[in-house]
């Protein structure tokens, strides 16, 4: 028994168990990686198609040199770290569909060690394994974990900032090295610029108080995430007050006319009612089933599992209970962290309007850790039960995995257009001078999407887009404007190109424009349909 206790406390044992926890979390999300969710969603692909930009020319799209937020959809602009991390994978693998969802699977498998690495600042080996494995299986994180959308690197990097925050308690350059994470949230997603100052106060306050900072850290550690989150916060005052974009000779600062965020956000727009519904959204979103969003929730398991949620309320007692009766300040500081951490992901609910859970993912992860808190609790109360919990948990992501690569798996392709990709590819090895391409896939009246889905999958070059060059693909062709025309098709249309060289990608309705003894028609889904002459 000695030796066995021995071995379970040795340091290599620890590393080794730990080792095997995070190999066979980054098994199960390489497994048919890029290859599920089958096609690309729209945001995913203008992530990447300004990406492929930025590693090309240095701009995006549009020609705006390395901005600190994009254009991207003009009235509803994207956040630019993401974008970014593609650079490399687009630079050393290519263009596609595994090289642009790569960085995220990256920093979803550095958000497993974060967190294990915070299990263990916080509540010891226990806690580290029980939060590591429910990160591992939990429906949130492995989804989010195998697509490329630019909130989602919110909470890993707010996670990051985290652990060196409480490591710095120890040692105060890992204090400012967390500055600078937090400072990079502002370049995950907007909500991250009025949830993460809120965050940084409080803990400001606490840690002041509790004699683990003195002024002078406090004031570095201003100054290191001013400098680093200040483009993004100059990004915000020059559009609130109409002002023009800064260019500088390493980014622009870009101002956005035509921005509708602002819309979202309630303290901005407010109204008792919305501040009701934003509250009861934001507990069925987390503590629920989700937003219903096939890409991002599986209804039947919920963003967390629905047993995760009864672990969280003895976990959120417990961590009350530390927070009164640690007498050392060190080992409150966790705790601390984890409910403000809790409570800032609560405000992101309640002042965003009618949240999903990609706004407001950055909750996810302390509800994980103090479910694991409450799971390790209930174990040392009742040590019998870990057989029943963990038996549990095993089935839940057995079922889990089978619908995510089965049911879930064939529903989802309609959300991630996988039908009219395959028509946009096909259509793409169709030699001709002109493409009349629906503009709506989804008739939801987002007429933008088939431009976006288009770029990506016929690899349209920056140069040619902006009008610079006429050339794509080494070969000379008419101008972007002129050769797409993203309109749905008319009588008029077809008749105006009557002998011309031209290929239709349309809608079931506009079938019948299209006599079958006069044109080639290809079925896709029998959704769209892509037309030439014969």
């Amino acid at each position: 028994m000695n030796r066995i206790k021995q071995f379970l406390k040795n340091p290599k044992t620890e590393l080794f168990f730990a080792a095997v926890l995070l190999f066979t979390g980054i098994f199960i999300r390489a497994y048919h990686f890029g290859m599920i969710p089958v096609g690309v969603h729209q945001d995913e692909a203008m992530a990447a198609v300004d990406a492929r930009a930025l590693a090309e020319y240095g701009t995006d799209r549009f020609g705006m040199r390395y901005p600190v937020h994009f254009t991207a959809w003009i009235g509803g602009q994207m956040s630019v770290l993401l974008s970014y991390c593609m650079m490399p994978f687009i630079k050393l693998l290519g263009f596609s569909t595994f090289s642009i969802r790569l960085p995220m699977l990256i920093v979803s498998c550095l958000g497993l060690l974060a967190l294990y690495l915070l299990g263990r600042q916080t509540g010891g080996k226990e806690l580290a394994v029980a939060a590591t494995v429910l990160g591992i299986i939990c429906p949130w994180h492995y989804m989010q974990s195998r697509w490329a959308f630019d909130c989602n690197m919110f909470p890993h990097v707010f996670l990051f900032g985290v652990c060196f925050l409480i490591a710095g308690m120890k040692k105060k350059l890992f204090l400012m090295i967390s500055m600078v994470f937090f400072g990079l949230c502002s370049y995950c997603y907007g909500v991250a610029n009025y949830s993460v100052p809120l965050f940084l106060v409080i803990m400001a306050v606490c840690l002041f108080r509790l004699h683990q900072v003195n002024w002078k850290e406090l004031s570095v550690c201003i100054l290191v995430y001013f400098i680093t989150a200040l483009p993004e916060f100059l990004t915000m005052f020059i559009n609130m007050f109409g002002m023009e974009s800064i260019e500088t000779p390493f980014f622009t600062i870009p101002y956005f006319p035509q921005s509708m965020r602002s819309k979202d956000i309630l303290l901005l727009n407010f109204s008792w009612e919305q501040l009701g519904k934003n509250l009861l959204r934001t507990f069925s979103v987390v503590w629920g089933n989700g937003d219903k969003s096939a890409t991002n929730t599986i209804v039947k398991f919920g963003p967390v599992y629905y047993l995760t949620v009864g672990f969280f309320v003895p976990g959120f007692l417990v961590v009350l209970g530390k927070i009164r009766e640690e007498e050392e300040a060190k080992k409150r500081i966790p705790y601390i962290v984890l409910l403000v951490w809790l409570f800032m992901g609560i405000w992101v609910g309640i002042v965003t309007r009618e949240v999903t859970i990609n706004r407001i993912n950055i909750i996810f992860y302390p509800v994980l850790l103090i479910a694991g808190v409450g799971i390790v609790w209930c174990i040392r109360k009742w040590k019998l039960l870990v057989i029943p919990v963990g038996g549990a948990y095993a089935v839940l992501a057995m079922l889990f995995a089978r619908n995510y690569f089965g049911e879930w798996a064939d529903v989802s392709r309609i959300y991630y257009y996988e039908p009219y990709i395959n028509a946009l590819n096909y259509a793409k090895t169709i030699s001709c001078d002109y493409y009349y391409i629906t503009p709506d896939p989804q008739g939801e009246g987002v007429t933008m999407v088939g431009e976006i889905l288009t770029m990506y999958c016929h690899e349209i070059d920056a140069a040619y887009y902006q009008g610079i060059s006429n050339i794509q693909n080494g070969a000379e062709v008419l101008p972007f404007q002129e050769r797409y025309r993203f309109q749905d098709v008319t009588k008029e249309i077809v008749e105006e190109n009557q002998g011309r060289s031209v290929v239709y990608l349309i809608r079931a309705p506009e079938i019948g424009l299209f006599p079958s003894e006069e044109y080639e028609i290809s079925s896709f889904y029998d959704a769209y349909f892509v037309v030439r002459g014969r």
